[in-house]
């Protein structure tokens, strides 16, 4: 009995959220570099991501993703690579001093890059009985930048910023105001979720502009 209770209210909030208000995020490209990479041939190190504790797993469960279905085995985490002698943390925008020692610290050809950052963050994921109008939102940014060791130089270079805040969402079930519960709840994305969909939108744009 005590089961079937449990199923029944899982089922039941399931179907509120399936059929509440989900306000929309949208996502900008900022002025970057653009003109994608070859991932044809060298070595690729992907350092750690500079972003919040609770993100980065998942983000770099995301990043190595990407990086291997390009190229392959030519790929490592900084955690994985032995004998580097450089340090964890390493500017966005390195200047080619600071290039060449990372050519001549890890011995790899190209670097990868990415700093994310939550901007904004007012809205709860879910809210009951908004009010229809304010300034709250949710903002993330991820920047992702490559460099070239042998030639130390940035590559490619590109920051987007994800947003999703509060507007006077109509309801799907009625054209004006209802005090049905099922119509007075919305969704939002929070900054994590935010900042998983800005890096995709990048990796999406990488993967367009690059050859393999």
């Amino acid at each position: 009995m005590r089961n079937f209770k449990s199923t029944g209210f899982t089922l039941c909030i399931s179907f509120i959220l399936l059929f509440s208000s989900c306000q929309s995020s949208h996502f900008m490209f900022t002025t970057g570099q653009r003109t994608g990479v070859d991932f044809s041939s060298g070595k690729w190190l992907l350092n750690e991501l500079d972003c919040p504790k609770n993100s980065k797993e998942k983000l770099t469960e995301e990043s190595l993703k990407f990086f291997k279905k390009n190229v392959g085995d030519r790929v490592t985490y900084i955690h994985d690579a032995k004998g580097l002698l450089i340090t964890r943390k390493i500017p966005l925008n390195p200047n080619s001093i600071k290039l060449k020692e990372l050519k001549d610290g890890t011995g790899f050809d190209f670097f990868i890059n990415i700093s994310t950052k939550k901007d904004r963050s007012d809205l709860s994921s879910i809210e009951l009985y908004q009010t229809e109008y304010g300034s709250e939102k949710n903002e993330a940014s991820v920047t992702l930048e490559i460099y070239d060791l042998n030639l130390q130089q940035i590559i490619y270079s590109q920051k987007v910023v994800g947003i999703t805040n509060k507007g006077n969402t109509k309801s799907m079930w009625e054209t004006q105001k209802s005090d049905k519960l099922i119509d007075n709840i919305t969704l939002y994305k929070n900054s994590d979720a935010l900042m998983t969909g800005a890096l995709k939108r990048i990796f999406k744009d990488l993967n367009k502009r690059s050859i393999k």
